[in-house]
């Protein structure tokens, strides 16, 4: 019976099983629901995803100064990402090599990471530099038990890791986004508000529903009622380079994210395109950015398991904006509200799909040709790495 039941479940990987969803969009059906909700599969992902991705973990004006850090939890991995006494950024494990202790908690700033149980300390590059009560170990070396590290590089004001050491350059992982989004000036925006919030759905229900305006009228008809009374929607464009992002673009009243009437200016350096738009852009797995003429709010998600996602957002604004004398009022009282209505309905809608999704009972139907192009992209994107590409 053993042997059967894993035969079954190993089957799980099998090509054939989603030749469907291989199909041109027109022609095309859903990923199966067992991808959302099996171990097996959340496992397999984290290893020919995440691992393998550059992850975005952190803004660089978090950590400014020599000695700033941010404690984060990545993939089930305690970090610490530090600026080193030479400003270079840092990414390395937050448990102590001795007896696994977590070093620091929260953010702050520190000249040495000293471990709270037994005293070990380390240098802001790793090192360790001292193990009380040691000496009498035979073969010890401090020098064999500096902190491990992962790679980390930087774009537009944003921190990456990367667990995979045999990793293209986050600069060449991200193919011509730097100069698409150049004009945003992503390095010099300011984050105001961050939201975090723990859901039970599967990290895909929030990318899927992030890369479709089909929901957005029934979904975020309450927000739209209230801050945009009758507006007209308009389709969404969608644009990218397949793997590695995708964008959709609306127009800013259809973006849901300008306010009407409202007092704060837009990025001074966007062409007239971009003034009027509002793009919705993924990059490949980990990082979802909202990006209206006038700021940028973008998604951090973390995977916690097939049955829970944590997902961090934050919202900036250009520094001359923030510095305007009304912009914590404007912002308050024009921003805020819509966007949280917005999270709100969105987080929803994920918890009410996953509720669903477990279903033993429901096949896979039919994706819309016109309004899930991205979604089917995405469900490929999750294919090609979990079980490879199609053979040509």
């Amino acid at each position: 019976m053993g042997a059967v039941e894993s035969r079954t479940e190993s089957s799980i990987f099998s090509p054939e099983k989603y030749a469907n969803t291989r199909l041109p969009i027109d022609e095309a059906s859903p990923l199966p629901g067992e991808v959302y909700t099996s171990q097996e599969w959340y496992d397999r992902e984290m290893d020919t995803i995440f691992r393998k991705r550059w992850l975005q973990v952190t803004r660089e004006e978090e950590i400014p100064n020599p000695g700033d850090y941010v404690r984060i939890d990545m993939l089930g991995e305690p970090l610490i990402i530090l600026r080193d006494k030479n400003g270079v950024v840092r990414a390395m494990s937050a448990a102590c090599q001795h007896r696994a202790a977590e070093l620091v908690s929260g953010k702050g700033n520190c000249k040495r990471l000293v471990c709270p149980y037994h005293a070990w300390t380390y240098s802001l590059e790793g090192e360790l530099l001292g193990a009380p009560a040691m000496e009498d170990a035979k073969g010890f070396d401090k020098k064999d038990h500096s902190l491990p590290t992962v790679k980390a590089e930087l774009w537009g004001g944003f921190v990456f890791i990367n667990f995979d050491d045999e990793a293209e350059t986050l600069l060449d992982s991200l193919a011509d986004l730097p100069e698409r989004f150049k004009d945003y000036k992503l390095e010099d925006m300011v984050v105001v508000r961050k939201w975090e919030n723990t859901f039970t759905a599967n990290w895909k229900i929030w990318v899927e529903n992030s890369r479709e305006g089909y929901h957005v009228r029934t979904v975020h008809k309450p927000s739209f009622d209230t801050f945009y009374p009758d507006a007209q929607l308009s389709e969404f464009n969608a644009t990218g380079k397949p793997g590695v992002y995708a964008i959709n673009t609306s127009d800013v009243e259809t973006g849901l994210y300008v306010p009407r009437g409202g007092k704060l200016p837009f990025v001074e350096t966007l062409s007239d395109e971009d003034k009027d738009s509002t793009h919705f852009m993924v990059f490949y797995p980990h990082l979802l950015m909202n990006m209206p003429p006038d700021r940028i709010t973008f998604h951090q998600y973390f995977p916690e398991g097939p049955h829970q996602t944590r997902i961090i957002t934050w919202c900036c604004f250009p520094k001359s904006t923030v510095d305007r004398d009304d912009f914590e009022e404007e912002f308050e009282k024009d921003y805020v509200p819509p966007m949280e209505m917005f999270i709100d309905e969105d987080k929803g809608i994920c918890e009410v799909v996953h509720r669903g999704i477990v279903s033993k009972l429901t096949t896979p139907t039919r994706y819309s040709p016109t309004e899930e192009q991205t979604v089917h992209e995405f469900s490929n994107y999750v294919l090609d790495h979990v079980i490879g590409p199609v053979a040509n």
